[in-house]
């Protein structure tokens, strides 16, 4: 059956106008679609125990210096503490085997062995040695040295000692050295200056030489260094000047004024009387 122009004009117009509508819809219908956003991952986070100061290495460690956090889990290091609890299970009056920096996590192995003691050697960073020197008053800064300070050591010798005089030569033999203690005190937080006799010293086994010799040769006093000082300086070495001899002293005795010239000490005179004539010397006076 042959359909008549008029209905396949029609069937066209409607077709098209359906696939216009489609399309339409279509391409509107996209704006209104919602991107999802990604998704962040979940972190697992654990309370640990955080230092809110730094802890020297040595000393007994209280738990005020100390707050719970939540870090990431896979962060938090093997051995650590979630609780103060915790921390005190394992045992009283434990001690820093390391320093302990603000805002770090405290873990077992930053600390001694419960029951351990607190040796001297537990402070001594790897590669440096202990090193004990005699002090006075006026070398250890009159005592205002403490236990964890940094010190510039000072060494001075007679650099002339087969001499009779005394020529003194200073130099900075050591600096930025750290100081482990004060006769038998080592405890860091202390903060009572008084004066001491020894002072044991954290050096390097090469500084350690240096100074077994100077303190053979000469004379070893501390310079103090401030808290936030760590610049090394280039110094030279000092010298004084020879030490002025004593010299016998003579008594002052005035020279003898000089003698005027003098005329002569006689004089002729001759005497006439009528004929006869004479002579007679007379002195004549000055």
């Amino acid at each position: 059956m042959q359909m008549s122009p008029l209905v396949t004009l029609i069937l066209s117009i409607a077709f098209g106008a359906a696939a216009l509508v489609g399309a339409r819809l279509w391409l509107g219908g996209g704006k209104d679609v919602e991107v999802a956003a990604p998704t962040e991952p979940i972190v697992e986070t654990a309370p640990v125990l955080v230092a809110v100061r730094e802890i020297p290495r040595g000393v007994k460690i209280d738990p005020a210096w100390f707050e719970i956090e939540d870090r990431p889990a896979a962060r938090i290091p093997r051995g650590a503490f979630a609780s103060t609890d915790a921390l005190l299970e394992t045992g009283d009056a434990r001690r820093t085997l390391v320093t302990v920096f603000a805002g770090e996590t405290l873990a077992e192995d930053m600390l001694l062995a419960p029951g351990m003691r607190a040796s001297l050697s537990a402070k001594i960073e790897p590669g440096f040695r202990a090193f004990s020197i005699r002090t006075t008053d006026v070398s250890g800064v009159a005592g205002f040295v403490l236990p964890g300070d940094r010190v510039d050591v000072i060494f001075t010798e007679d650099s002339s000692p087969e001499s009779k005089t005394l020529k003194l030569v200073s130099k900075v033999l050591l600096q930025n050295v750290e100081v482990l203690g004060v006769d038998l005190n080592d405890d860091m937080t202390g903060e009572d200056a008084s004066v001491f006799k020894t002072a044991t010293l954290a050096v390097t086994l090469d500084q350690a030489q240096q100074l077994s010799v100077a303190t053979q040769t000469g004379t070893l006093s501390f310079a103090l260094r401030g808290s936030a000082d760590e610049e090394f300086l280039q110094a030279d070495a000092v010298t004084l000047g020879d030490k002025p001899e004593v010299r016998r002293q003579v008594a002052y005795v005035p020279r003898p004024a000089a003698l005027k010239a003098r005329g002569p000490s006689s004089s002729t005179v001759e005497v006439v009387l009528g004929e006869q004539v004479s002579t007679h010397t007379v002195p004549v006076s000055q």
